[in-house]
C-alpha cells in the first residue's frame, strides 16, 4: 500500500477546526448567558426598589393617613410612588437610562379595632413595564 503524503496534516487541519468551532461557541454562549445575568439582575434589583418605595408609602399613609405622591433616589434607581386612592399604592423604579422599569402594585385594607387603626395587605403585584404596555398593568 501507498502511503498518502499529507492525509495526516489534513486529518489534524479538521481536527483543529472542529475544536476551533467549538471553542468559539462556547465563548459566545458564555457571553450571551452573562449578559441574560446581568440583565435579569439589574431587573431583579428595579422590583426591589419598587417595593421598598411601595413599603415606604405603606408607613407614610399609616402614620400620616393621607394620600399623596413621592419620588426619591434608591442608588442609580429612581423610584416614584404614588398612593391616589385609599387601597391602592403605586410604586415606579427605574435605573438612570430608563431600560429596567418595573412597576409594583400594593392593595390594602384598613381594619379599626378597639380604637387602632390597623392597615393589611392584601395583595403585592409586581409588572414589567412590558406587561405595563401591552395592556396587563394596572390601572389608575
Amino acid at each position: 500500500m501507498n502511503r498518502r503524503k499529507g492525509s495526516l496534516s489534513m486529518m489534524l487541519l479538521l481536527f483543529m477546526t472542529a475544536l476551533l468551532t467549538l471553542s468559539v461557541a462556547f465563548v459566545f454562549y458564555e457571553g450571551r448567558s452573562g449578559e441574560s445575568v446581568l440583565r435579569y439582575r439589574k431587573g431583579l434589583v428595579s422590583v426591589y426598589a419598587a417595593e421598598s418605595g411601595a413599603n415606604w408609602a405603606l408607613a407614610s399613609f399609616s402614620r400620616k393617613g393621607t394620600a399623596g405622591e413621592i419620588s426619591f433616589s434608591l442608588n442609580d434607581r429612581t423610584v416614584a410612588v404614588s398612593f391616589p386612592r385609599e387601597g391602592v399604592i403605586l410604586s415606579r423604579a427605574e435605573d438612570g437610562n430608563r431600560d429596567y422599569r418595573r412597576y409594583v402594585r400594593l392593595t390594602y385594607k384598613k381594619d379599626e379595632e378597639e380604637g387602632k387603626t390597623r392597615i393589611r395587605v392584601e395583595d403585592i403585584r409586581s409588572e414589567s413595564w412590558k406587561d405595563k404596555d401591552s395592556g396587563g398593568g394596572y390601572q389608575k
